[in-house]
C-alpha cells in the first residue's frame, strides 16, 4: 500500500464564528490625550458570535500578541463551546497590533495603559454594551483592571490572566535596557513568556508558533511602541482598605478571578494584584504544569474555571464534558473558601524575578518541570495571599 501525504487545513482557525462561519473586524476611531496633546487612534475590534445574545465578553490582549494569537486557540476550543454559544466576544486589539497593522504615525505617542483604558467606555458605546466580562491577559489585564475600578456599573466580572498592578521598578528597567540591545525584538517576545531553555529548544511547538505568527502578521515597530508603553505604565491606586466600610472605594467592585500557571513567570505579579483585592470577591487560581502561556498549556483547564466563574455570576453556563467524565475536581475547588497555604508558600518562593521584555531569563531551574505529563491538577487559592 502506498502512503501520500496529505495537507489538512484545520476546520477551526483563530477566531473564526461559531454560528455564522465568519468574525465581524470593525475599526473605531478613539481619542487620547499626552503632554497636554489631543491624538487619536483606530482600535480594531474582531466580534465573535452573535450580537443578539444576551451577554457579552471583552477581551484585552497581552504584549507581543493579538487577539488572534492571545485568545484563539481558547475561543475556538471544544470546551469553550458552552460558552461561545451564549456569549458575543469583543477582541479589542490594541492600535497597531492587529494583523498586517500599517505602521503608526511617529509623530503621536503611543497610548499609556491609563489612555487604553479611557477608551473602552468608547468600545461599549460603539457595540451597545451596557455591561460585560472583562477577560484580559498581561497588559490588557492591566487595562481592564483600571477600567474597571473608575466604571464599577459596566463591568460584571473580571478575569484577569498573568495580571499587573504595580509600575516596573527603575533599576531593573535600565538593566533590561543594556541587555535588550542586541537581541530581536522577535525574540524579546519569546523570552518575555518562556524561560531561557524553552527558547533554546529546537523543537518547542508553542513557542515555534508564536516567533513565526509575530514575524509574519505583527507590526514590530507597533508591538515596541506597545510594549515601551507597558513598561512605562503607573501604578493604580488600588488597595485593599481595612475597613469593611471602605473597601469597595479602594478597590473593584466586580467579583475577579485571576488565572496563573505555577510555573508561570508572572506569579509574584498577580499575587500582588490578588493582595490589593476585595478579598469576598476575589479567587486566585494557579494552574500546575503552566507557565506563561497559560490559556494555551491549560485550555480546558481554564473553560472550566471561566465556566464555573460565570456560574457564580449567575450565569446559566453549562459545563463541558471532558469526555464522559466531569470536571470533579474543579467543581469542588470551585465551591472551596479556603486558602492554600501550599500554594502561598510556592508563590513567594520560586519566582523572584521582575518580567519586563529582555534578553534571557533567570529562573532556568524549572524548565524541565514544564514538559512534565500533564497531571491534570489545579490549585485554588481563594481570597488573600500575602
Amino acid at each position: 500500500m502506498d502512503l501520500q501525504e496529505v495537507n489538512i487545513t484545520p476546520d477551526k482557525p483563530l477566531l473564526q464564528d461559531k454560528h455564522s462561519n465568519e468574525s465581524e473586524d470593525n475599526v473605531v476611531e478613539c481619542t487620547y490625550t499626552a503632554a497636554g496633546n489631543h491624538y487619536s487612534t483606530k482600535l480594531h475590534v474582531v466580534v465573535q458570535g452573535n450580537r443578539s445574545l444576551g451577554h457579552s465578553i471583552v477581551t484585552f490582549h497581552d504584549v507581543g500578541l493579538n487577539s488572534v494569537s492571545n485568545f484563539g486557540a481558547l475561543m475556538n476550543s471544544e470546551a469553550m463551546e458552552p460558552v461561545t454559544h451564549k456569549y458575543c466576544v469583543y477582541h479589542i486589539n490594541a492600535p497597531g497590533q492587529e494583523e498586517h497593522a500599517r505602521t503608526l504615525p511617529s509623530g503621536h505617542p503611543y497610548p499609556t495603559m491609563e489612555n487604553l483604558s479611557e477608551m473602552v467606555p468608547k468600545i461599549f458605546q460603539e457595540f451597545g454594551i451596557k455591561s460585560a466580562i472583562c477577560l484580559g491577559s498581561g497588559a490588557g489585564a492591566n487595562v481592564f483592571l483600571r477600567f474597571a475600578f473608575k466604571n464599577p456599573s459596566m463591568v460584571e466580572g473580571l478575569i484577569a490572566v498573568n495580571p499587573t498592578i504595580s509600575t516596573v521598578g527603575n533599576l531593573s528597567w535600565i538593566g533590561e535596557k543594556i541587555t535588550n540591545w542586541t537581541t530581536p525584538f522577535s525574540e524579546q517576545i519569546m523570552n518575555y513568556y518562556f524561560t531561557k531553555s524553552e527558547v533554546e529548544l529546537q523543537n518547542h511547538e508553542l513557542l515555534d508558533t508564536h516567533r513565526n505568527h509575530f514575524k509574519k502578521f505583527m507590526n514590530e515597530e507597533n508591538a515596541i511602541n506597545f510594549m515601551k508603553s507597558y513598561e512605562r505604565r503607573s501604578d493604580m491606586n488600588i488597595t485593599r482598605s481595612p475597613d469593611p466600610q471602605q473597601v469597595d472605594k479602594t478597590t473593584l467592585k466586580c467579583q475577579t478571578l485571576i488565572l496563573v500557571g505555577d510555573l508561570s513567570p508572572f506569579v509574584d505579579e498577580a499575587v500582588e494584584v490578588n493582595s490589593r483585592l476585595n478579598v469576598k470577591k476575589t479567587t486566585f487560581l494557579k494552574m500546575a504544569d503552566a507557565g506563561g502561556m497559560i490559556l494555551e498549556e491549560q485550555i480546558f483547564n481554564v473553560a472550566e474555571a471561566i465556566t464555573y466563574f460565570l456560574q457564580g455570576l449567575g450565569h446559566r453556563v453549562p459545563f463541558k464534558m471532558r469526555g464522559s467524565v466531569p470536571g470533579v475536581m474543579m467543581t469542588r475547588l470551585a465551591r472551596s473558601r479556603t486558602i492554600s497555604n501550599s500554594s502561598t508558600g510556592s508563590a513567594d518562593g520560586d519566582h523572584k524575578r521582575i518580567r519586563t521584555l529582555s534578553g534571557g531569563s533567570a529562573n532556568n531551574d524549572i524548565t524541565e518541570a514544564r514538559h512534565r505529563p500533564q497531571k491534570d491538577k489545579t490549585h485554588l487559592i481563594s481570597g488573600a495571599v500575602c
